[in-house]
């Protein structure tokens, strides 16, 4: 598949590489399976044509996994002696060579295989980075594991890199871009394929073999013939969560039924809300899984609720893992029609979340402009209201509502929504936004966009 975007990320590590013309250089890159880390080293090291030892760390046995290493090193560079242990690999690298490009992917899986290996790097690093000139990249996965290494101060790396990359998800733009170029040209269709695989370049590499056009086509034939579906969800998260996988896994799958604040997933799972406390900020801090939103319209506010972060992680716990018993009869006919028959009312909040990404996007680009955007809700003498989003900039206020609804008659929702707005007592000025597939009527008095609409403002960036 065609590399995508990661223009900026490209742009660092060369920065980074150009420090070795006096010393040595430690790219760190994180992000969640499939995201891209390793194309993303790749391409770098193709474009600017550097020849590179290749080290993958798989989960075996030291003895396989160095003779792994030594079969790399002769390869390339015409020599390896036999290494008796993670040391003596060490200390051939950073003796004998310099000037050298080195990239270790799936770093952290040295902490099941033996973490002296990790101190073993750390005091090889200390010693030789400022007398050699080394560009050494390492990347990982499991985000829990990476934080053990790097980022805590008892870290054996805490502090030592000079590059360090969080790989995020693709732009909606860029997504849209891939979906057409492999053959997704209905916008509809690519919303969809976006609002459940999300940013993960990996996902969509499956259009190359399936070439379906339709989502609901490339869904079955992902049930079928794929592993993704069935187990991706549990292959993501079960090494993250180790011993305590099964909590973790009932807080996800509360929440993505719906059940999205502490009383309320507390309450699904069995559990008292001051017991789940450390594994929600767990979700969120440490494995960044989960985010909590707060009315945006409220700074101090202390209500708040949660989502599941990842658009497929959110997908697989409210379609895949919910009905993993037609999963392992493989009665996927019955699983399709499940996710048909659910998927219009489950993609109306998905929705919600997609437009706010395409809105983050276009105020990047200068299309709309605000300084932050949320949802915001609450309740008053009048009752509870809900409004999808609300962008800020100073004191004016661009108010969202968002329906995943064909023929929408613009004129009521905006009726609705100024009824809701003065419910929030907001002083500033005040603009509405309603988005919908497509209008019935639209609305004097607000900015109305359809599908089309959405397609043509990003396409005009």
């Amino acid at each position: 598949m065609k590399f995508y975007n990661r223009e900026r990320e490209l742009e660092a590590l060369e920065k980074s590489f150009g420090l070795t013309d006096t010393r040595s250089s430690l790219v760190i890159i994180t992000g969640r399976r499939r995201i891209g880390k390793t194309r993303l080293v790749k391409e770098f090291f193709s474009r600017k044509n550097i020849p590179y030892l290749d080290f993958f760390v798989s989960v075996k046995e030291e003895r396989l996994l160095l003779e792994d290493f030594r079969e790399e090193i002769e390869e390339k560079l015409g020599y390896s002696p036999k290494f008796e242990s993670f040391e003596d690999f060490m200390n051939f690298l950073f003796r004998t060579q310099d000037r050298t490009a080195v990239f270790f992917d799936e770093f952290q899986n040295f902490l099941k295989i033996n973490p002296s290996i990790v101190h073993d790097f750390q005091k090889f690093w200390d010693r030789y980075k400022e007398d050699k000139k080394f560009f050494i990249v390492l990347s990982g996965s499991y985000i829990g594991m990476m934080r053990k290494v790097f980022l805590l101060r008892r870290s054996p790396l805490y502090g030592r890199s000079d590059l360090y990359i969080d790989l995020k998800p693709l732009k909606p733009g860029t997504v849209f871009q891939m979906l057409d170029d492999m053959g997704v040209k209905d916008f509809e269709e690519k919303i969809k394929f976006y609002g459940v695989f999300g940013g993960v370049p990996k996902y969509y590499e499956y259009l190359e073999l399936f070439k379906e056009e339709n989502f609901f086509d490339f869904l079955e034939q992902m049930l079928r013939f794929s592993s993704i579906l069935q187990s991706e969800g549990e292959a993501l998260l079960i090494e993250e969560f180790g011993r305590a996988h099964k909590i973790y896994f009932s807080i996800l799958e509360a929440i993505a039924s719906g059940r999205n604040t502490l009383v309320e997933i507390a309450n699904a799972i069995s559990q008292k809300p001051t017991t789940i406390t450390k594994y929600l900020k767990s979700l969120e801090d440490y494995f960044n899984l989960i985010s909590r939103e707060k009315p945006v319209l409220e700074k101090r506010a202390k209500k708040s609720r949660y989502i599941i972060s990842d658009y497929f992680l959110n997908f697989w716990f409210t379609f895949i893992r919910k009905n993993q018993g037609l999963v392992e009869t493989e009665n996927y006919d019955a699983l399709i029609k499940k996710i048909e028959a659910n998927f219009s009312t489950y993609f109306g909040r998905i929705f919600e979340r997609v437009v706010r990404d395409i809105l983050v996007e276009l105020n990047q680009r200068g299309v709309v402009e605000f300084e932050e955007i949320g949802p915001q809700w609450g309740k008053a003498k009048k009752g509870s209201y809900e409004i999808d989003l609300v962008g800020i900039k100073g004191d004016k206020a661009l108010f969202v509502e968002v329906k995943w609804r064909d023929g929408v008659n613009a004129e009521a929702i905006l009726n609705d929504l100024k009824e809701k707005v003065d419910l929030t007592k907001w002083k500033g000025k005040k603009e509405f936004l309603i988005i919908a597939k497509s209008f019935k009527k639209r609305a004097n008095g607000a900015i109305c966009w359809d599908l089309r609409d959405l397609e043509r403002l990003l396409l005009r960036g």
